[in-house]
């Protein structure tokens, strides 16, 4: 199946990986994981060795998202499929496998200029994950990390990248009566969306990142600690009509926000149904006005 899995990992270029760090670790629940060879922080959410690369720059944005394939024979597959297409496909040298920590890696710009990176093998960290604020866990596993927003020049190509080349699936769209934005839903498993979109000018490749706990009790524990910290609060807590998760938005250090959710809905291809939504949430997720 030349098509990626799952949403693997994400690379950020920050201006303070400390205080990303204290953010990562004290208020969502994450845990620090080995530094790369070039000293980048590490983060873990799972039993992977790493899921979050924080290199320090002055970007303070996403700097490359990763996308698991299943297996080798899957990604030499897909390779081929992306340069048949006319796309410019380089393989990642030794030591970008290492410092990525897998086993094979292509690397791959989307219609938006942003730098993708194809992988399989991920290695595992040689500690199981525990998180004294989060004792559950996070949802990952076939569903990967999580899902990220970000901005398209052209929706349109970017639809067909992401579908016709990667091979995820549509999920639904919402757009806001009056609104000249409309997102797009896109999954890869069952997870609701793996990826969305918006046309839209953005200052940073990201609008946001979402990471999934296990309980709901999660959501509303990390809401209190990003309150207690002075963490911004973008969007309060509520719900989304269309993938019915239960979260509230954060800022992180480098200025894009955070979703922290609970109860995400699951997509299940053999029976699904494309929709358009005409609201961003059911109840909730007001943007907030305070920051503490």
């Amino acid at each position: 199946m030349t098509a990626v899995a799952r949403l693997g990992y994400l690379g950020f270029e920050v201006g303070d990986p400390g205080q990303w760090e204290t953010f990562a670790v004290d208020v969502l629940g994450l845990i620090r994981g080995a530094p790369t060879s070039d000293r980048a922080l590490t983060l873990r959410m799972d039993e992977q060795a790493q899921r979050f690369i924080v290199h320090r720059g002055a970007s303070d944005d996403l700097a490359y998202a990763g996308f698991e394939l299943e297996d080798a024979r899957n990604l030499e597959a897909l390779a081929r499929k992306l340069t048949d297409a006319g796309a410019a496909v380089r393989e990642g040298d030794s030591a970008a496998c290492a410092a990525r920590r897998v086993e094979a890696l292509l690397q791959i710009e989307d219609p938006n200029g942003l730098p993708l990176e194809l992988y399989c093998g991920p290695a595992l960290a040689v500690e199981p994950f525990r998180s004294a604020l989060v004792p559950d866990g996070f949802c990952t596993g076939d569903e990967g990390l999580g899902h990220i927003v970000i901005g398209a020049r052209d929706a349109e190509e970017t639809l067909r990248f992401y579908c016709d080349l990667l091979g995820m699936r549509v999920s639904d769209h919402i757009e806001a009566p009056g609104s000249k934005l409309r997102i797009t839903f896109l999954h890869a498993n069952a997870r609701h969306h793996t990826l969305a979109f918006f046309a839209a000018p953005m200052r940073k490749r990201i609008n946001h990142f979402m990471i999934e706990a296990r309980r709901m009790e999660d959501v509303g524990l990390c809401y209190e600690r990003s309150v207690a910290a002075g963490v911004p609060i973008a969007n309060d807590l509520g719900q989304h009509p269309n993938d019915r998760m239960f979260s509230f938005y954060a800022k992180t250090p480098s200025g894009f926000n955070v979703e922290f959710g609970w109860g995400g809905r699951k997509v299940d291809d053999a029976s699904w149904e494309i929709a358009t939504y005409d609201r961003m949430s059911t109840w909730g997720h007001q943007s907030a006005k305070r920051s503490a």
